[in-house]
This record gives C-alpha cells, sequence and structure tokens, in this order.
C-alpha cells in the first residue's frame, strides 16, 4: 500500500467513524479530480455537478464498501449526477423520453408490455457492455446521439454506429429466442 492509499484509508475510515474534518480534507483532494473530469463532460454547471456529487458522497459514504478506491466510488457518483442532470436539461427543454406510455392500459395491454419489456431487458442483458450502454441510454434514458457521444467521450459518428450494431444484434438475439 502506498502512502497516499494508506493517507487516504486512514483518513475515509476516521470520516466513517465521524471525524468530519477527515472527510473534509479527503473531498478537498478530490475536488479538482471531480472539475477535471465533469469538465471534459461538460462546459455548462460544472462547479454546481461537483457540489451535487460532494454533497451525494456525505450522503452515500456510509454505504460504501471498499470493493473499489474512494476515488473510484466519488468518480462513479459523478458520472451518476451527470447523467441525471442531462435528463432534467432534457425534461426542462420539453424533450421526448423516449418511454412508451399506452393510451389504454388494459390487463393485457399491460401484462404484453410487461413480457415485452422482460424479453428486451433479457436480449439487452446478452450485448457487450458498450452497445448496451449506448441503446440504454438513447431509448431509456432518452439522450440524443450528441449527449452520448459527449456523456461517453466518443465521436457522434461511434455512437450511431453502435445504436445501429446493437439494434442489429438485438434482432437477432429476439429472433432466435422466438
Amino acid at each position: 500500500m502506498t502512502d497516499n492509499t494508506a493517507r487516504e484509508a486512514s483518513l475515509l475510515e476516521d470520516w466513517r467513524a465521524g471525524d468530519r474534518d477527515a472527510g473534509s480534507e479527503l473531498l478537498r483532494h478530490y475536488t479538482p479530480t471531480l472539475h477535471a473530469f465533469l469538465g471534459r463532460r461538460t462546459k455548462r454547471n460544472v462547479d454546481d455537478l461537483v457540489q451535487r456529487t460532494l454533497l451525494a458522497c456525505v450522503q452515500a459514504v456510509a454505504h460504501f464498501e471498499g470493493r473499489s478506491t474512494f476515488k473510484a466510488f466519488l468518480l462513479g457518483i459523478a458520472r451518476n449526477e451527470f447523467f441525471m442532470s442531462l435528463r432534467a436539461d432534457a425534461a426542462r427543454s420539453g424533450e421526448t423520453t423516449g418511454l412508451v406510455s399506452w393510451p389504454e392500459e388494459t390487463p393485457s395491454q399491460l401484462f404484453v408490455a410487461k413480457q415485452e419489456h422482460k424479453r428486451l431487458g433479457e436480449a439487452l442483458a446478452q450485448l457487450a457492455p458498450h452497445f448496451r450502454t449506448v441503446l440504454r441510454l438513447y431509448y431509456l434514458e432518452g439522450l440524443s446521439v450528441e449527449q452520448i457521444a459527449q456523456a461517453l467521450q466518443i465521436s457522434d459518428g461511434t455512437v450511431k454506429s453502435r445504436l445501429a450494431r446493437g439494434r442489429s444484434m438485438m434482432r437477432v438475439v429476439l429472433e432466435d429466442a422466438a
């Protein structure tokens, strides 16, 4: 264990034991990392995203199980906060979320919709993670190609390619299952 890793582990342990100063020191250490991480994904509201990430971390630190580094835990929270801000921006601008609503929801329609949702979820789970992520962000989160490209730090063309290939793979998986 390096000195930095040991120091981080000690601060985290002290923070979880109730030492707020240890928590403040640990979060101050990672604040520039958060600014850089979020600044690569968006130019708008970076300071607000950093603050929301820090707040979410304070609220969730008791649930940190230590299966990853604290930095990975914190960046995961930052990533979630970024995606939530994209969804909120899309909702404010009136963009659709891509979710289906049935004009008439009879019990049989609800059952069929639930079965279809289950089949799609199972098919999606069989895809490689990079295809699955792009399909989820596009269809379930309602993000645009440009927003996905920005969030994943890939080109628009790569997003379009992964969407097309992912849809094609989903079609094959669903046909094989039928």
